[in-house]
């Protein structure tokens, strides 16, 4: 049986949505669409200038500066993007709805798994598990395609626990695929 007292910060549970945006399949695909959004609406301006018959000069300008904008544009778009998921989570804090319990005791046991906050209790069984991803920060452990227990590496005495640790919920949950970041 292995327990864990887990104090999360906001920066654990913003290297998750992190980590959730970039290797979630809606999150890529998002992240995607983000991309070539502003490309795309280059592309149509320079089509419709060309639709309307202007000027050589000026269409062949327009093109060089939307180019110019869509590779600056797919340049930084990621950064955009996980600074405005950022912002969102720090909003919802100030509002007070936190996604997430600051204190938490997760307690994993031959049956199932448990995880208790100041305002809730939850019991899952391992048979729930989707996926489970290390990161160098933390180990997720997903129990939908959205939803995941946080265990920053600062939960673990030491890297020998961290391993036997994910020897025994691979093994509970019978995960075969790990994701190391």
């Amino acid at each position: 049986m292995f327990e864990f007292n887990v104090t999360l910060s906001d920066d654990d549970y913003l290297l998750f949505n992190k980590y959730h945006l970039l290797n979630s399949p809606i999150g890529k695909k998002g992240l995607m669409s983000i991309r070539f959004f502003i490309p795309f609406i280059c592309f149509m301006f320079v089509i419709i200038l060309c639709i309307a018959g202007s000027d050589f000069g000026l269409i062949l300008i327009e093109s060089i500066l939307m180019t110019i904008i869509s590779i600056i544009w797919i340049g930084f778009s990621k950064k955009v993007f996980l600074k405005s998921m950022n912002n969102r989570i720090l909003k919802m804090k100030r509002e007070g709805r936190l996604p997430y319990s600051n204190q938490a005791i997760f307690k994993f046991d031959n049956e199932k798994m448990q995880e208790i906050t100041p305002n809730s209790e939850s019991v899952i069984k391992y048979s729930l598990v989707e996926k489970i991803a290390v990161t160098e920060n933390a180990i997720y452990i997903y129990i939908s395609s959205v939803q995941a227990y946080i265990l920053p590496v600062t939960a673990f005495t030491d890297e020998m626990e961290k391993v036997k640790f994910l020897e025994f919920i691979k093994m509970k949950s019978d995960i075969i695929k790990e994701r190391t970041v």
